[in-house]
């Protein structure tokens, strides 16, 4: 990655492969959020969501931005609360901005993660064992067609209450 770079310029795919290199690429695509992340796959993925860098651009995103918007899509969250998953908190914190839903029966078991910020940047792993895939920060044309898929599915999930309290 390169890190003189900005959202502009930064139109190439960032390929992974391995847990460090896909925590590494979700930083930097979050970080590059101004309005929208969202994200999908079996839980809160820990590798990808569970880092204090991470959550703390979340947690500016949302201050900064009252019309911030955090979609989080998912099998379960209860493995993520018997972990103690970093978010957590924050979920409960920020309920205007932080948005949880369970995936249908139909969607059940996505086999990818993907990441989506604002209009513009896309990391997805393709199998959801192994942190190999790609990302980029700048593709409007591939997030359009990810959006299309995350909406799909998002339109027929359901809220998930479990997140809505913290569980100390």
């Amino acid at each position: 990655m390169a890190e003189n770079s900005t959202p502009a310029n930064t139109d190439q795919i960032i390929a992974f492969d391995g847990k460090h290199e896909a925590a590494s690429a979700a930083l930097a695509l979050v970080e590059t959020a101004q309005r929208e992340i969202c994200f999908m796959g079996s839980q809160l993925d820990a590798v990808l969501l569970d880092s204090p860098s991470l959550i703390d651009c979340i947690k500016q995103l949302c201050i900064n931005s009252r019309r911030s918007q955090i979609r989080l899509l998912v099998d379960e969250t209860q493995s993520s609360i018997i972990n103690s998953h970093r978010l957590l908190p924050l979920i409960s914190k920020l309920t205007s901005s932080i948005t949880v839903n369970i995936l249908s029966d139909k969607y059940k078991r996505p086999k990818n993660l993907l990441l989506l910020v604002d209009h513009s940047g896309y990391l997805r792993c393709l199998n959801n064992q192994r942190y190999m895939g790609q990302a980029n920060l700048h593709d409007p044309l591939t997030v359009r067609e990810l959006k299309q898929q995350f909406e799909e599915c998002w339109n027929h999930s359901s809220a998930d209450m479990a997140t809505r309290r913290l569980h100390l």
